[in-house]
């Protein structure tokens, strides 16, 4: 009876997983059905236009720095002569575990390791700079609606700052570069952790043992198949989790060139196996630390998303033959990160002179519409669906600003 009910719960969880996780599906809309409204257009004052001049902010993703202790040298030669786990890090409080038998390497091994400890600390750092930055880049490039530049967009400027070799950067020098380069935010980070440990297969074993003790005592009355089964995942698993492996830890960063201000701090922590090499080779190492500082750069994309909003403004409003829906042209789409499940606000403006300087400045008020992206979406226009109570429906005209909400 618990297994049936186990079986059913497992099978309407897999199901919600299903129905949670669908691409919303797109509102389907003939825009030439609808009528061109002749209604004035929005009224911007001079104190508000700065607001339309950019909506596609300018990044640019600088050297990350290094701030562990990581020697790949010495941590290569603490692992071959170490333990059973054969364990370093290049991190604050740690060391080589005791006892075991290290790796014998043959002339091969020997000339190539001889190799790979020739490179200079500052190429060490460029070389796993550079690993990480492409995960950034390619967070961005998912987002959309944002200019991004990298090292080999801007040589010049990398070259100026002394850059091109040493992969590290502090936050006042990528303010500095930022100015350079001439953007409005900066991408940048550090590495607070790189390890480097070998697993044996007995040791991976006994924690599998551990593991599956709490299982079966868990899963008492499922019977020998389950158990039977679990016994063979684990085995593979073992197997497949023995030799080395890199786990990363990394801090990522954006800062406002303007304001010099730290606009977030995310921390992205991962792992990834090597295999069973006799020893694994920089090559290998950087190549390691690039997929486990991957593995989690997708949880950048809620900060990124409220950080870097799509702005745009509506070109052209109509109205159903019925005047029942109102419809609007935006300058945006697809190219600047919207999708079948995009929602936007609507904004108006009016400008506010202070009675004592007569200064004037911008007042930004949301409308209390909902803008609903329909299927007629391009690459850089969009037709959206205008949701919110009818009288207020009838304030939205070309003119007026648009953004996407997180």
């Amino acid at each position: 009876m618990n297994k049936r009910l186990a079986i059913c719960l497992i099978g309407c969880i897999s199901l919600a997983g299903c129905v949670t996780g669908a691409t919303p599906t797109a509102m389907k809309m003939d825009a030439s059905a609808y009528i061109v409204d002749k209604t004035p257009k929005e009224n911007i004052p001079p104190a508000c236009k700065s607001l339309y001049e950019s909506s596609i902010p300018k990044v640019a993703i600088a050297p990350f720095s290094n701030n562990t202790p990581f020697d790949y040298a010495k941590e290569i030669q603490a692992n071959v002569s170490g333990s059973s786990d054969r364990r370093v890090r290049g991190a604050a409080a740690a060391g080589v575990a005791p006892g075991g038998v290290g790796v014998v390497w043959g002339v091969n091994e020997q000339r190539r390791f001889q190799k790979d400890i020739r490179m200079s600390q500052s190429e060490m750092n460029s070389k796993l700079s550079e690993s990480v930055e492409e995960g950034v880049m390619d967070q961005f490039k998912n987002l959309g609606g944002v200019k991004v530049y990298t090292r080999k967009d801007l040589p010049k400027v990398f070259d100026e700052m002394k850059f091109q070799q040493s992969g590290m950067v502090d936050e006042t020098t990528a303010v500095k570069l930022g100015k350079l380069a001439g953007v409005r935010y900066i991408v940048t980070g550090s590495f607070n952790n790189i390890a480097i440990s070998y697993k044996s297969l007995a040791s991976v074993r006994r924690g599998s043992r551990d593991i599956g003790n709490r299982a079966s005592r868990e899963t008492e009355g499922w019977g020998s198949v389950a158990l039977l089964a679990a016994g063979v995942a684990g085995a593979a698993a073992a197997e497949a989790a023995e030799g080395w492996r890199v786990d990363a830890e990394v801090i990522v960063r954006i800062i406002d060139v303007e304001t010099a201000e730290v606009l977030f701090s995310e921390k992205i922590v991962g792992r990834e196996n090597l295999g069973k090499l006799p020893y694994p080779g920089f090559a290998e190492v950087v190549g390691g630390v690039k997929k486990a500082a991957s593995q989690n750069m997708s949880l950048l994309r809620p900060s990124l998303a409220k950080q870097f909003i799509a702005k745009g403004y509506i070109l052209q409003t109509k109205t159903s033959p019925d005047g029942k829906d109102r419809i609007a042209l935006i300058n945006i789409g697809r190219n600047n990160g919207l999708n079948e499940g995009s929602r936007l606000s609507v904004y108006t403006f009016s400008d506010v002179e202070d009675p004592l300087t007569g200064k004037k400045t911008c007042d930004q008020s949301r409308l209390p519409v909902t803008l609903l992206m329909t299927e007629q979406l391009q690459a850089n226009t969009a037709w959206v669906m205008i949701d919110g109570n009818p009288e207020q429906a009838k304030r939205v005209r070309a003119g007026q600003l648009v953004e996407t909400r997180p």
